[in-house]
């Protein structure tokens, strides 16, 4: 494979992370949405909260191991551009014993190449910590709205009992 192949499929990874991305952040609506339906589904208060935590539980877990796939993913293709580094310096180094002059300039290159392989490797290693980060904040945040709609709701849902209890109490007298 050479470079430019490789800078081809380093785009197309690119492009599976952003999609990654979205797909995290659909799943995070989704959670919110699903929240705020459960929280006006005609159920008791016990258990509109049980199912907002483990729908947030569940959320948290699927972001979490995209993260976890996708640092994995990153680290499987920077083994494989260090095989691939090692692959050209040996093929240089059987060029070495044939032509001397020319292999100068070929390890030149390949020096080049392992360079440019390598700080792709570290940019993209960054990217995919960062990636991590952004979705770890993300699930907080996610967290954190969920918890705040469960408290808004079970204070609604409370405040309904109280009025329908005044109102039966009223019936009663």
């Amino acid at each position: 494979m050479g470079l430019f192949d490789y800078l081809e499929k380093k785009k197309r990874e690119e492009k599976r992370k952003e999609a990654l991305k979205d797909a995290g952040k659909v799943a995070t609506g989704l959670a919110a949405g699903a929240a705020a339906g459960l929280l006006f589904a005609p159920k008791s208060g016990k258990e509109t909260r049980d199912e907002i935590a483990q729908k947030s539980k569940d959320v948290a877990d699927s972001v979490t191991s995209a993260a976890e796939e996708a640092a994995d993913s990153i680290q499987f293709k920077a083994y494989q551009a260090g095989e691939q580094v090692k692959k050209t310096y040996e093929d240089l180094k059987e060029k070495a014993s044939y032509k001397k002059d020319e292999i100068e300039e070929d390890i030149d290159i390949a020096k080049s190449k392992a360079k440019a392989v390598g700080e792709i490797v570290k940019e993209g290693a960054e990217e995919a910590k960062e990636d991590v980060k952004e979705t770890k904040e993300s699930v907080k945040d996610s967290a954190k709205v969920v918890k705040e709609n469960l408290e808004k709701g079970a204070e609604e849902v409370k405040e309904e009992a109280k009025e329908s209890k005044e109102k039966i109490d009223k019936e009663i007298k």
